[in-house]
């Protein structure tokens, strides 16, 4: 048979052949010739078969007159291969007979001729052992009986225990026929067979169709995630206005901590929060809005009081019973023994506890809410000095910003932007203002560090003294257009990191990554581009960046560009926003695949799972997203990459040189025109380590 996607050709046939297969059939006698007609052979053949199929002398099948031979074997024929009736086959003509034969598409035996082609003796013909529980299955195998129009036919032979027949015509209906005279191997056919088994298949279809919508359903989610964020890991590995993510995750958590610590409600809901640690009792941060430290302190107290003595009566019930109560319990000596010791320090005599009857109830309780009450009066709650400050929440945004950030922002400067009219002064403003600063800052030192560290390095292994301080001139030159020479280095690596930080600082303040961004996204043409990029970099371009247009073109320039002139920070950038983003996609998965296993049970509180799964899945991935906007904002101004050389390869893993051929000094990596270095780095910096190849 042929493959999928195979045409199957049906080729022409000579006499020879389909005589030669016709002998070994044996429905042709020997005396038949290629030179015979039509008719000629179909009497051959016929009066060959009759003594078989008729149940005939070999002398009658010879003797009988042809016309009255052939139509007693298309009657046979149609008792046995058709629907119709005896009284119809009787009275039927041979033209008929062989019409309704053609019908039914049993074999040609009726039609017997000298074929010319394959397609002329009506195709190819299939046979199939059972039926698909899927219908495209079985269309698919007709198809190869028929491609593009050819001619063909297939049968399909089906047993009560093939797997789709068990779906509708069981055992029970298999010993039903064994009552009726039924024997193994004996044939049943009939239309409502076919039409049942078709039936069996729509029905099987539809519960896959169901099975495949739910799994869509659930799938739905991970797609919108995975497009979600396989989107933006693509825009940091290709570099597209990594800054821009860093600073628009920055502007998020300044507005997130803005909107938490300027609240007016915040400092209520700190000292409900720090009573609650203090007493281990649950507050209600508006009681506690608007008043003083002693009013305060007095509301915590009372609202304390109230809920020990209410737990006291809900956990008494468990140990002690409650006369006139319809629920039994059974009095628990031990266990109200050791809770009153370990929650309230009240030590409980066991002899003195009877069979715990009401008057017996009563005195415990007396006892557990005189002790507790005792405990509320003796707390320390000096504390809540501190939320009744006035500006209490500016100063704890300035203290938050000076641990994300690692810069101190004057509180005057956030009470006068919320006292300031201007829409354009607020304090999410003046933090993004400083923040923006301390960017720009890093911008301007980052390059020139990384790249003095990484000469210093080259410098310190043996014979890299010139070619350290090459290296860094190329860069420099390249960078900033100094002109820098080799005698540079006499004026002392002091005065020369204090040259390219004010080369570096004219380079970021004067926007000149702006500037060869206009420059290069002025090119017309993709050879221009080339050409423009080859005499400013020394790098010509990429040829996924050629035949680009539109946006897209001028993305992938700015890409480009900042890849050359933005190398180091942007490598540091990248650095901890993939290992962020992949770390925190991983755990994602994991809780994505236990919640898929447990979530089946919310149906017991007729909740719909896949609706459940997916308000779910929305919120954890909200989550997810909020967890690396944290954790890059925490790591952005005060992480750094460290160069470092790679391991020098093993001695038995390098070439020996051949006899009498002094050996070749292993060969140090060049560092890139566009950024000193080589090799692995390592990041350092608060929660980071290890080095990152």
């Amino acid at each position: 048979m042929a493959g999928r996607g195979t045409d199957i050709k049906l080729g022409a046939v000579t006499r020879e052949a389909l005589l030669e297969h016709w002998l070994k059939r044996g429905i042709a006698p020997r005396t038949l010739t290629v030179d015979a007609t039509d008719q000629q052979l179909r009497e051959a053949i016929y009066r060959k078969i009759a003594s078989k199929e008729l149940d005939l002398q070999k002398k009658d099948a010879e003797s009988i007159p042809f016309p009255e031979l052939e139509i007693k074997l298309l009657r046979h024929w149609a008792m046995h291969y058709t629907w119709l009736s005896p009284k119809r086959i009787d009275s039927a003509s041979a033209e008929d007979l062989r019409h309704e034969l053609d019908r039914h598409g049993r074999f040609l035996l009726h039609r017997i001729r000298w074929f010319t082609s394959v397609e002329d003796m009506g195709g190819l013909h299939v046979i199939g052992t059972e039926r698909h529980e899927a219908r495209r299955i079985d269309n698919q195998l007709r198809g190869r009986a028929g491609r593009q129009g050819d001619k063909g036919s297939s049968r399909f032979f089906v047993s009560f225990e093939d797997d789709l027949m068990k779906l509708f015509a069981g055992e029970r209906t298999a010993k039903m026929l064994s009552m009726l005279g039924m024997k193994e191997g004996d044939a049943i056919e009939h239309p409502m067979v076919s039409k049942n088994v078709e039936r069996a298949q729509r029905k099987v279809e539809q519960v896959n169709f169901e099975r495949r919508k739910q799994i869509l359903d659930y799938d739905e989610v991970m797609e919108h995630q995975r497009q979600k964020f396989y989107g933006l890991r693509q825009r940091v590995l290709e570099g597209r206005d990594v800054k821009g993510l860093l600073l628009e995750y920055v502007r998020d958590s300044v507005n997130d901590a803005c909107a938490l610590y300027l609240d007016p409600d915040y400092p209520a809901q700190c000292a409900a929060e720090f009573a609650r640690e203090k007493l281990d009792c649950s507050f209600s941060a508006e009681r506690l809005k608007g008043k003083d430290r002693d009013e305060m302190e007095k509301t915590i107290r009372e609202e304390a009081k109230y809920d020990v003595r209410h737990n006291i009566d809900l956990t008494l019930g468990e140990f002690m019973p409650m006369e006139g109560s319809e629920v039994s319990v059974d009095f628990d000596s031990a266990g109200l023994i050791n809770w009153a010791r370990s929650r309230f320090g009240v030590e409980i005599d066991a002899a003195e506890l009877r069979e715990g009857g009401d008057s017996e109830r009563r005195r415990v309780r007396e006892m557990l809410v005189r002790a507790a009450e005792n405990k509320v009066d003796a707390a320390d709650l000096s504390g809540l000095d501190q939320f009744v400050e006035k500006d209490y929440g500016v100063h704890q945004l300035c203290n938050w910003a000076k641990n994300k950030f690692d810069f101190q922002i004057d509180p005057q400067a956030i009470i006068k932007a919320m006292k300031d009219d201007d829409e354009s002064t607020t304090p999410q403003s003046t933090i993004m203002a400083e923040a923006e600063k301390l960017y720009q800052k890093r911008e301007i030192e980052y390059p020139v560090d990384y790249a003095m560290e990484m000469t210093a390095m080259l410098m310190r292994q043996p014979g890299g003294l010139q070619e350290g301080a090459a290296q860094l001139i190329a860069w420099a030159n390249l960078r900033y257009r100094l002109g820098w020479k080799l005698d540079a280095f006499k004026m002392g690596p002091q005065k020369v990191k204090e040259e390219l930080l004010a080369a570096s600082r004219k380079f970021v303040e004067e926007r000149q990554i702006e500037a060869e961004v206009a420059k290069a996204q002025g090119t017309k043409t993709d050879d221009e581009l080339d050409a423009y990029f080859k005499e400013r970099f020394n790098a010509g371009i990429s040829d996924s960046l050629r035949h680009l247009e539109g946006e897209e073109r001028l993305d992938a320039i700015r890409s480009r560009v900042e890849n050359l002139l933005r190398t180091e920070l942007l490598m540091f950038e990248r650095t901890i926003m993939l290992d962020t983003l992949d770390s925190a996609w991983k755990d994602h998965l994991y809780a994505m695949d236990q919640l898929r296993d447990s979530i089946s049970f919310r149906a017991f509180s007729q909740n719909d799972p896949r609706i459940e799964y997916k308000r779910e899945g929305s919120h954890m991935f909200t989550g997810v997203m909020q967890n690396i906007r944290e954790r890059v904002t925490d790591y952005v101004f005060k992480a750094k990459l460290t160069p470092q050389m790679p391991p020098p390869r093993p001695m038995s893993a390098m070439p020996m040189p051949p006899r009498g051929m002094p050996p070749r000094p292993a060969a140090r990596p060049p560092m890139p025109p566009s950024a000193p270095g080589a090799g692995g780095m390592g990041i350092t910096g608060p929660g980071i380590d290890g080095p990152i190849a």
